[in-house]
């Protein structure tokens, strides 16, 4: 068997023949082994390699207006990459977000009406890195072709809701922006809201877009329901007697609602500075099921009952100043008020304190007497001593304000041709309104302010008794054309008669008019401009003033200004001989309002005109 085997060529090996094997295999191996990194080597080096990243450098949209493309980028998604991520960006996430641009187009400008634009996107590489180019043809607008604005309920006959349909927006044949159709909508829903209308609901609001005609179909319908009226007010407890405020609700029950109401109570409220917070709320969950009343509920937080103040000041026309002051915002549980402060300059020193007993009627305010003592002296300038009280009534209607008063007064006069004079005592009621009208209180871009004021009684010196009538009026006017234009406006009249036979000389000094100023006409020193005996302004029986001013602001912090004032004070009308004033200023808006800076050239040498610097705070220049 062994021999057939060996013939067929299946035997055994001999051990010598076998060890050849082994020694073999293992010289395979070793050889295999040592080519291995070469194969791996040489297959890596044939695996395709990952690109550098791409920097992109910026991205530009071309073809569009501007609120249409800075509403595009923001909506590109390339555009809102951050730098790093910019400067890391992958071949393969640029080409998705280049791909996904066409669509982010098309969905920013459909709010501006445009459903089809046509958009080509090109890049192209720079030193800076990659520029991408986007450009737009926003294509045909839709257009509207149908408005359909509609009333049902109670508001339908009510003229303040449905005067806001017509202003629905847009208009028949205009381009469909959504802007202006949401707000149209948000308008009506406010105004039935503010009106009482707390059913209110829509019952169409549709837009069907037209692509094909690219036109657009509007309904709007609304179902007002019935009108609310106001219910009973409750003041949450507070720190004053239970009633005390009840008189400044100006409803009765079963009034028509309206949130002017609230608004007007709430604002009355403030106006009294006892609190810190106050809120003013309708209670519609409180309101009987079958009532249509809605309760209002009145919650304060009291403010700090005692403040104190102290200031540093600085000013071309007082010089520097210090004040100081106290607030006690209620002595008793009645809302009782005391009020002190002091100031002192180089021009003036005053003093005086006041206690308040809070009016609360249909213009509510204050009755008030306060005690004050005043002296001011200004080198070629006839100064005054004067102790006043004053008792009278001072009420506030938006956007009214009324005051009357009853002044008795003591007053000498200090001039450098006079050591001392007689006292003069003075009687007269006092009378004065005010109409003040402003979008905003601290930087106003319309903004009117009237005031008038009428006083008349007598004056006696010695044994000399006489008569006298006064009368001011002022104007003050802001408009601004834009974000960075305004012209101001101002003007002052005033006039006085007196009766008695050394008229003039015997007036008393803290009722006659001075022209000249920072709040006056600028170019000249503070009360520097009227009637002169030597050298020494004595002051007018009449004045008139006005000033015309142009703001302009390079952003919104900084501006410079142009301005020409004009006036005189004077004693009859053959002495009226306006003074000018011209200059330039810079214009800071700061936290707490306006600050200007001028420089002003009084044009009259002979009324103390020349070069100075005039510095000013808040609205009025």
């Amino acid at each position: 068997m062994s021999a057939n085997l060996r013939a067929a060529g299946f035997g055994f090996a001999s051990p010598l023949t076998q060890g050849r094997i082994r020694a073999a295999l293992r010289s395979m191996a070793l050889v295999f082994l040592a080519a291995l990194p070469s194969v791996v080597a040489a297959q890596g080096s044939g695996a395709s390699v990952e690109p550098e990243p791409v920097s992109l450098a910026e991205v530009r949209v071309l073809g569009l207006r501007a609120p249409e493309t800075a509403n595009v980028k923001l909506a590109l998604g390339l555009s809102r990459l951050s730098a790093t991520q910019r400067r890391q960006l992958s071949e393969a996430r640029l080409q998705f977000l280049l791909r996904r641009i066409p669509a982010e187009v098309r969905s920013a400008l459909e709010p501006f009406g445009y459903y089809a634009p046509v958009v080509h996107v090109e890049s192209e590489t720079a030193a800076k890195g990659l520029l991408v180019f986007v450009k737009v043809d926003a294509g045909v607008p839709i257009t509207v072709k149908s408005l359909d604005a509609q009333m049902s309920g109670a508001a339908l006959a009510d003229r303040f809701v449905m005067r806001e349909l017509p202003k629905l927006g847009p208009k028949l044949g205009e381009r469909f922006v959504h802007a202006e159709y949401e707000t149209g909508k948000l308008q009506v829903d406010r105004k039935l809201a503010e009106r009482g209308y707390f059913n209110a609901k829509r019952t169409a609001n549709r837009v069907e877009v037209h692509r094909g005609n690219a036109t657009a179909e509007i309904a709007l319908h609304w179902d007002s329901g019935p009108r609310h009226a106001m219910g009973m007010a409750t003041f949450a407890p507070n720190q004053f007697r239970e009633g005390l405020l009840d008189p400044l609700v100006d409803w009765s029950l079963g009034d028509s609602y309206h949130r002017n109401r609230l608004i007007r109570l709430q604002r009355d409220l403030s106006a009294l500075d006892y609190f810190a917070l106050i809120e003013v709320t309708p209670d519609e969950d409180a309101a009987p099921a079958d009532s249509l009343q809605v309760p209002v509920r009145i919650t304060t937080t009291p403010a700090k009952r005692t403040t104190y103040s102290a200031a540093i000041s600085l000013g071309t026309d007082s010089g520097l100043g210090l004040r100081g002051g106290l607030n006690r915002r209620w002595v008793n549980r009645r809302g009782h008020k005391w009020l002190a402060d002091a100031e002192w300059s180089q021009v003036r020193l005053a003093a005086s304190t006041q206690y308040r007993i809070p009016a609360m009627h249909a213009w509510p305010g204050w009755y008030s007497t306060q005690v004050g003592y005043a002296e001011e002296d200004q080198a070629g300038v006839l100064g005054f001593e004067r102790s006043t009280m004053r008792t009278g009534w001072q009420g506030q209607r938006e956007p009214w304000l009324a005051s009357a008063d009853l002044v008795l007064a003591r007053e000498r006069i200090r001039s450098r041709f006079r050591i001392a004079s007689a006292a003069q005592r003075l009687l007269y009621p006092e009378v004065a309104l005010e109409y003040r009208e402003s979008d905003d209180p601290v930087w106003p871009d319309q903004s009117l302010l009237l005031r008038a004021m009428v006083r008349a009684g007598q004056v006696d010196a010695g044994f000399d008794s006489r008569r006298f009538a006064q009368f001011t009026l002022n104007v003050q006017w802001v408009r601004a054309f834009n974000d960075r234009q305004r012209l101001l406006l101002r003007g002052e009249l005033g006039g006085t008669q007196f009766s008695g036979s050394r008229e003039f000389q015997e007036f008393p000094t803290s009722l006659r008019f001075f022209a000249g100023g920072d709040q006056s006409i600028r170019g000249y020193g503070y009360r520097e401009i009227g009637p002169r005996f030597e050298g020494e302004v004595l002051g007018g029986f009449y004045l008139a003033t006005a000033s015309a001013e142009f703001q302009h602001f390079f952003n919104d912090t900084w501006g410079a200004a142009v301005f020409v004032d004009a006036g005189d004070a004077f004693n009859t009308s053959r002495g009226f001989d306006p003074k000018l004033g011209a200059g330039v200023g810079v214009r800071w808006r700061s936290p707490v309002g306006l600050v200007g800076v001028d420089v002003a050239h009084g044009l009259d040498a002979e009324a103390g005109g020349g070069t100075r610097l005039h510095l000013s705070f808040g609205v009025q220049f």
